[in-house]
Order: C-alpha cells, then sequence, then structure tokens
C-alpha cells in the first residue's frame, strides 16, 4: 500500500457521500416495495452509513486510473455496500429471533442467517431498483474519478 492511499481526497469525499446518499434513497425504494409490514427501524440510517464507508474505503482506494477503472470502483463498491448489508441485516434478524427462541443452537440461527438472507435477496428483485443501483454506483464512480488525484505511471 502506498503511503497515500490513506490519505483523505475529494474523490474519496465524494464517492463516500454519493454512495452514501444512493444507499440511503435505495432504502426508501425497498421499505415502499417490500411484501409484509415490517419494522424497519433505523433500516435507512444503517443503509447510508454503509454506503459511506463503502464509498470511502473501497471506492476511495480504487480512484486515480481512468474513467473505466472508475466505473468498475463504482460496481465493486456496490457489490461490497450490498454484502455488508446483508450480512449485517441479517445477523440482526437473526439475533431478535433467536432471542425469541426460534432456533435450537447455534448452527441452527447461522443457517437461519443465511435463510434471512436469500428470502431478503428474493424480495428486492425489482428492475426500478436494480436500475437505480448499477446505474447510481457507476455514476458515482465516474463522478468520483474526475475529483481524484491522477495515479502517475
Amino acid at each position: 500500500m502506498r503511503p497515500t492511499e490513506s490519505m483523505p481526497t475529494a474523490g474519496r469525499l465524494i464517492a463516500a457521500l454519493l454512495l452514501g446518499g444512493l444507499a440511503y434513497y435505495a432504502s426508501s425504494i425497498v421499505i415502499a416495495i417490500w411484501p409484509v409490514e415490517y419494522n424497519f427501524g433505523r433500516f435507512r440510517e444503517v443503509c447510508g452509513l454503509t454506503g459511506v464507508l463503502m464509498g470511502w474505503r473501497v471506492i476511495g482506494r480504487r480512484l486515480g486510473r481512468g474513467v473505466m477503472a472508475g466505473i468498475g470502483a463504482g460496481l465493486t463498491g456496490l457489490g461490497a455496500m450490498l454484502f455488508w448489508l446483508f450480512l449485517l441485516l441479517s445477523f440482526n434478524e437473526m439475533i431478535g429471533r433467536s432471542l425469541d427462541l426460534r432456533y435450537t443452537g447455534p448452527f441452527e440461527a447461522l443457517n437461519g442467517m443465511f435463510e434471512i438472507g436469500y428470502s431478503w435477496a428474493l424480495n428486492i428483485m425489482h428492475p426500478r431498483l436494480w436500475y437505480l443501483l448499477v446505474g447510481g454506483s457507476m455514476a458515482v464512480g465516474l463522478i468520483s474519478e474526475l475529483f481524484s488525484p491522477k495515479e502517475k505511471s
């Protein structure tokens, strides 16, 4: 890792803010299309914060290598954000179900966590949401690339 790779830059800040805003807005769409009555709690805030972190850490690290690499960084940031969101949110739901004594052991609870994540992935399979996420993350990577310092070859 280069010493300057961990330095704050305008590109990292832009990537963090834009991906966080995209995640916050997309979470509003998820709440609107969810098929059952569900208490989402701080769902929007968790999604927005995860987007900020992934924009800073994942997209921000991959900037400065050109326009196509910036778009790829945006898609990579989207993948990392979705991975961590599914993991965090399904873990939270699994803990709630464990406290209601729905599982007999830790392995059944862990299996339940993956079943929860899978069912949630099926619930958000809507074209409008995926167009927003994929197109928005590509735009985040492109805009962030425009504000990032260029690498020297």
